[in-house]
């Protein structure tokens, strides 16, 4: 994350299936890579993913600002993937999903964070989720945002 570039991101993943530059409100215009996305941009004008797999570069940097995927290929350290049952991921992590704006566990490192973004039943006397899985991953620089992810980044 913000040291990426556009060349790095074709060298790993391959020539974009579509491509879009964009800009959400008063943020930073960035430049999009999706990847299977069945014919669909890579994101909507305001910059909500429209493939399996995006990612966001900072159009003024050429960095790498966001990733965000639902593709079960990726992982995090835990081995934890889209799909990963929410009890599985909560013992490896040794945490509990928090549910507020969205259901989430928030992982930090120095240059960004990983969030993973869960669906599944909400006991709103406790605000805990129980059963479900882990739907989307995203990888947001701490120094670079382009504003496409409520709940996320604000």
């Amino acid at each position: 994350m913000d040291q990426s570039t556009r060349a790095d991101v074709v060298s790993f993943a391959g020539p974009p299936e579509s491509e879009r530059r964009g800009r959400y409100d008063s943020y930073p215009p960035f430049d999009a890579l999706g990847y299977e996305c069945g014919g669909k941009p890579a994101t909507d004008r305001g910059g909500d993913p429209g493939c399996k797999t995006v990612f966001y570069l900072d159009t003024r940097s050429r960095r790498l600002e966001l990733f965000y995927t639902e593709d079960r290929h990726y992982a995090d350290a835990h081995g934890i993937h889209v799909g990963t049952a929410t009890a599985t991921v909560e013992r490896l992590a040794h945490r509990h999903v928090v549910v507020g704006c969205g259901s989430t566990l928030f992982f930090w490192t120095r240059p960004a964070f990983l969030v993973m973004w869960f669906e599944g039943r909400v006991r709103p006397s406790s605000l805990r989720l129980y059963g479900g899985h882990v739907v989307f991953l995203v990888v947001h620089s701490r120094h670079r945002n382009p504003g496409v992810f409520d709940c996320i980044d604000s």
